[in-house]
C-alpha cells in the first residue's frame, strides 16, 4: 500500500509537467496573431493534401501501368505513346511496336521515308517533315540527299554534310579534313555531275564489283586502266592514239614503252615477251638488235 502511494506521488509531478507544457503551447498559439494562425493551418492542410496526391499518383501509376517497346499488350491503349500494339491474331497477345514506317532508334520511334510526321524531329537523320500535295506532312530527304532503299536511309551527294562514310552515296567518302565534314571523292577520283558519281582516273584503286572508272577505262587487277586501244594523257583522260587514217595502221608503239604496242584494228594493247621489243617496221616483236628507233 505504501509503495503504491509512493508511485502515485512520484507520477503526479510528471503529469503536472506535461499538462504545464500543453498549456504553454496553447497559450503561445493563442498569442499568435490571427493571420499567422490562419497561415499555419493552411500550411498544415496543404501538406496533408500533397501527401494524399502523392499516394493517389502512386496508386494510379501502379494500376494503369502501360507497356514499353517490346512488351506484351492487349490493345493500343496498353502501350506507351507513341507505340501501338501489333497483334498477329485476335486471341493472341500483341507486342508494343513503332507505328508503320517508323523504326525504333535510340529508344524512340523515328520516321522513315514517307512516314507521317508533325515536325522534323519525328524523321530520321537528314530528313525533313515536308508538306505533300495531299495535305499531309511526311518525312522526305533533305536537299543534296537521296534515299537508299537498300540501307533504308538518306545518303548525301557530292559536298553534302556528313558524319561518316555511311552518310554518303556509293563511291563517295566523308571528308573530315574540312570543317564541317562533307561527302567527297576518294583520292584519284573525280566527281562527274552528269552521272552524279565519282569516277577513278587511270591508276586509281578500284573494286571490280563496284568499279566506277572514267570514260573509256575499266577496272583491271584492282586499278582503273584505259580500255581497248585507249591510253591516258597528261590530264589522265583516256584518248584514242590511233591516227584517223583509212585504213588505220595495224599497230603503233605504246608511247614511252618499247615493249608494248597498240593494235588499232583489233582495238587492244599487247606487251611483247621479255628480251624483245616491238619493231614498228615489221609490226612484230623482235630482238633489240633489230629495233633501231626505240631503246
Amino acid at each position: 500500500m505504501t509503495d503504491h502511494v509512493l508511485s502515485l506521488s512520484s507520477s503526479i509531478p510528471t503529469l503536472l509537467e506535461t499538462k504545464s507544457d500543453h498549456c504553454r503551447l496553447r497559450i503561445r498559439f493563442n498569442q499568435l496573431s490571427r493571420e499567422r494562425r490562419l497561415l499555419t493551418c493552411l500550411l498544415i492542410l496543404f501538406a496533408i493534401i500533397m501527401f494524399g496526391l502523392l499516394i493517389g499518383i502512386f496508386i494510379l501509376s501502379w494500376t494503369f501501368q502501360v507497356a514499353r517497346y517490346g512488351e506484351s499488350c492487349d490493345n493500343d491503349s496498353g502501350c506507351e505513346r507513341p507505340f501501338i500494339c501489333h497483334k498477329k491474331g485476335a486471341s493472341t497477345p500483341g507486342m508494343c511496336r513503332c507505328p508503320l514506317k517508323y523504326d525504333f532508334i535510340k529508344d524512340q520511334c523515328i520516321g522513315d521515308l514517307n512516314a507521317l510526321c508533325t515536325k522534323d524531329i519525328d524523321c530520321q537523320q537528314y530528313m525533313l517533315c515536308s508538306g505533300m500535295n495531299d495535305g499531309t506532312r511526311r518525312c522526305q530527304c533533305q536537299k543534296q540527299f537521296e534515299y537508299d532503299y537498300d540501307r533504308r536511309r538518306c545518303r548525301g551527294d557530292y559536298e553534302a554534310p556528313c558524319e561518316s562514310n555511311i552518310d554518303c552515296r556509293a563511291n563517295l567518302v566523308c571528308n573530315k579534313t574540312v570543317t564541317p565534314s562533307v561527302c567527297s571523292c576518294e583520292s584519284h577520283y573525280q566527281y562527274h555531275p552528269s552521272v552524279r558519281k565519282c569516277r577513278g582516273d587511270p591508276g586509281a584503286v578500284c573494286d571490280r564489283a563496284t568499279a566506277e572508272c572514267v570514260d573509256n577505262a575499266e577496272c583491271r587487277d584492282g586499278a582503273c586502266e584505259c580500255s581497248h586501244q585507249f591510253i591516258p594523257d597528261e590530264n589522265k583522260i583516256c584518248f584514242d592514239p590511233c591516227p584517223p587514217q583509212i585504213p588505220n595502221p595495224a599497230r603503233i608503239r605504246y608511247p614511252g614503252n618499247c615493249r608494248r604496242f597498240i593494235d588499232c584494228q583489233q582495238k587492244s594493247k599487247t606487251e611483247c615477251p621479255e628480251m624483245t621489243l616491238f619493231n614498228l617496221r615489221t609490226q612484230l616483236c623482235d630482238y633489240p638488235k633489230n629495233v633501231f628507233d626505240c631503246r
